[in-house]
């Protein structure tokens, strides 16, 4: 090798400048906590100051070999080292760009966070008021609404017992209509019994004496109605309407009224032989007629 001459690169941090660079982000890193350049960000302040200290130190500082025939070496040697810190420094610079973006945006997602997080805090605070709001007449309408079944169960049980009550009546009123649909059809059938007996009877009364009998108009009642009265008048009704529905007889009209008829109607209702009524009844109609007559 020839004395004087470099056959190789200047390595990194070799010379005056790149050693005070070194030095610089040394102590750059160090007030940064020693975390590299991919994990913390450099203030901006440092960034700057590095980049113009290194630039100034680079033409300022370095002393090149004072050997006159490797000048050009040496000054080739040092544009390249010059340009590689300033490549340096220039990707330093667009790394802080780059962290400094990275971390503007992050401060926007935070607070945007934030912001979302207040929203969503205030929504469940009024969620949560307007259910307890909820809750609150919930358990008033609870209350009334228990208020209301327990009365609706006191009138239930009051009910049942009308119910009851009411079923018991029932039967013995069907008790008492069967007792008297048997009585009433017993006198029917005693009825029904004495005027196929009487049949000759009657049709002798209808035919010589002018008796018919009708409908008395409601229940077990009967009209007779007698002809034949007045020699004068034979068409002229006299009648009288009997109450059959229970075992005592009862008349219940009388056209023309006669004053001595309750008498006869006390008679039957002993002896129980009610065509001699019928007879009786119609010479009680033909006295009045001849008293009417005088």
């Amino acid at each position: 090798m020839t004395p004087g001459r470099r056959d190789h690169l200047l390595p990194s941090f070799n010379s005056p400048a790149s050693a005070k660079l070194g030095r610089l982000l040394e102590s750059a890193y160090d007030k940064g906590g020693g975390a590299s350049l991919q994990q913390e960000e450099l203030p901006r302040e440092i960034i700057d100051g590095l980049a113009t200290t290194a630039v100034s130190s680079t033409s300022e500082e370095y002393d090149p070999p004072r050997v006159w025939f490797q000048r050009d070496e040496d000054k080739r040697q040092n544009d390249e080292f010059t340009r590689k810190v300033d490549e340096m420094v220039t990707e330093l610079k667009r790394l802080v760009r780059e962290r400094r973006t990275e971390h503007e945006h992050r401060v926007a997602e935070s607070a945007e966070r934030e912001a979302r997080m207040a929203r969503d805090m205030d929504s469940l605070e009024s969620e949560n008021s307007n259910i307890l709001e909820a809750l609150k007449q919930e358990l008033g309408s609870e209350d009334a609404l228990s208020t209301v079944i327990g009365k609706l169960q006191i009138r239930q049980r009051q009910g049942s017992e009308s119910v009851a009550q009411l079923e018991k009546r029932k039967a013995k009123l069907e008790s008492e209509l069967r007792r008297r649909q048997q009585v009433i059809a017993e006198k029917r059938a005693v009825l029904e019994e004495q005027a196929s007996k009487n049949q000759p009877e009657v049709e002798f009364f209808e035919r010589n004496m002018g008796l018919s009998m009708v409908g008395g108009g409601h229940g077990d009642s009967l009209t007779f109605v007698f002809t034949l009265i007045s020699v004068t008048e034979p068409l002229r009704p006299f009648s009288l309407t009997v109450d059959l529905s229970q075992r005592e007889y009862r008349v219940t009209k009388c056209m023309p009224n006669v004053d001595g008829l309750q008498a006869h109607v006390d008679w039957v209702n002993k002896s129980r032989d009610f065509f001699e009524f019928l007879k009786r009844a119609r010479r009680e109609f033909v006295e009045h007629y001849h008293n009417e007559s005088l």
